[in-house]
């Protein structure tokens, strides 16, 4: 039988950068935000402090040997890095350089590119823009993007599918000509000496129109936003629902602006069952037109950036997520991928409360998770 292959999203905003010091203040990375965390409710775990205080920098070589080696050592299969294009400006883009230039690091990886907007979002001023995706339906453009994504692509650790390495589009609906975008960098790739590019869109929630997928291969449901989105779509009347693809229609400025209102008229934590979302996770359809690969998460809690407005996972623990790992797992075969991809949220998204790397309270419990429901799956095997 076919292995499962964890990939897990990584996260590289840990290192400073001139326009994080500029638009948060001098010297900033998300470290802030985790350390500002402070509890919502009696007997929430807030703030998240990584073991033995490893605020960490990503721009250090030696930073992402030790997160390599401690991914390996609980059999992540590889990671998924968030890389920030707007247009030729880059941002954050260190510890994926790093990757990319240091051979020695010998772990596969491929890219998502998170194609959003920057706004003051986490001050709830999603209106407030601080650098703009504009996303030009030009040749000009896309082969700017593709002469430095080609890098990657053809790097012996890059993670394929069929010989083809993946690439990982976040918000495709925002791009203007995707399909003929996606078309050229294809043709670009076979010149290249690639059989192509496997595209995957991060899936999380139903695209009012499906046709931006039609040059896609596949999708994956990134957790736990799809299961909320399948828990809401029953839920809601069909008005309702009409509605929100009307939303998700909208460009993408006037979508922030609804939204910054909607979330400072809220002012108050969600609280999310645990089990309830997995148990949705486990349950959800695959896609009827694309290879749909499945999705999962560690925790979730993003009070560190979102304060009282945050949304948080209740009762989270190591033993609930192995369990319900040891679940998905068991749903694998059945699916009949071409391989299979499990994408787990996240290897390091610590104010969002989504990471596998030790803490204070669990040290390495979560990876100790991980490394059980693979080694369960192989025995059953």
């Amino acid at each position: 039988m076919i292995q499962n292959k964890i990939i897990a999203m990584y996260f590289p905003q840990f290192h400073e950068i001139a326009e994080n010091s500029q638009w948060w203040g001098n010297g900033f990375t998300d470290w802030n935000n985790v350390k500002e965390g402070t509890p919502q409710f009696d007997g929430h775990y807030q703030p998240r402090v990584p073991l033995n205080g490893n605020y960490y920098d990503q721009s250090e070589l030696s930073t992402i040997q030790w997160q390599i080696e401690l991914a390996k050592k609980y059999g992540i299969y590889g990671f998924c890095h968030y890389h920030y294009w707007f247009d030729g400006k880059q941002l954050l883009e260190k510890p994926t350089d790093l990757m990319l230039a240091n051979k020695q690091l010998d772990f596969p990886f491929c890219l998502s590119w998170a194609n959003e907007t920057w706004s003051r979002r986490w001050d709830g001023r999603d209106n407030e823009i601080l650098i703009e995706q504009t996303h030009p339906a030009n040749k000009e453009s896309w082969k700017k993007h593709f002469d430095y994504l080609i890098h990657f692509w053809k790097d012996s650790r890059a993670i394929k599918v069929e010989g083809k390495p993946v690439f990982i589009i976040y918000r495709p609906q925002y791009i203007n000509s995707i399909n003929e975008m996606i078309e050229y960098w294809q043709t670009l790739a076979r010149e290249s000496g690639l059989p192509g590019i496997y595209i995957i869109h991060q899936q999380s929630f139903e695209l009012p129109n499906q046709k931006t997928l039609k040059s896609f291969d596949a999708v994956f449901h990134f957790q736990p936003a799809m299961a909320i989105q399948s828990q809401r779509k029953k839920s809601l009347l069909l008005s309702k629902l009409s509605l929100l693809n009307v939303f998700r229609l909208l460009p993408e400025k006037i979508q922030d602006f609804i939204r910054a209102k909607k979330t400072k008229l809220r002012g108050k934590v969600i609280i999310h069952d645990y089990d309830s979302i997995w148990q949705s996770i486990i349950s959800l359809e695959p896609d009827p037109n694309l290879t749909t690969y499945p999705g999962c998460f560690v925790d979730w809690d993003n009070a560190a950036r979102y304060k009282n407005r945050a949304t948080v996972y209740y009762e989270a623990s190591p033993k609930r997520f192995e369990y319900w790992l040891t679940k998905l797992f068991d749903t694998i075969s059945v699916r009949k991928l071409p391989e299979n991809f499990i994408f787990l949220n996240a290897w390091n998204e610590w104010s969002e409360g989504a990471y596998l790397e030790p803490d204070e309270k669990h040290q390495y419990a979560y990876l100790e998770a991980i490394k059980n429901a693979l080694s369960n799956q192989s025995k059953m095997k």
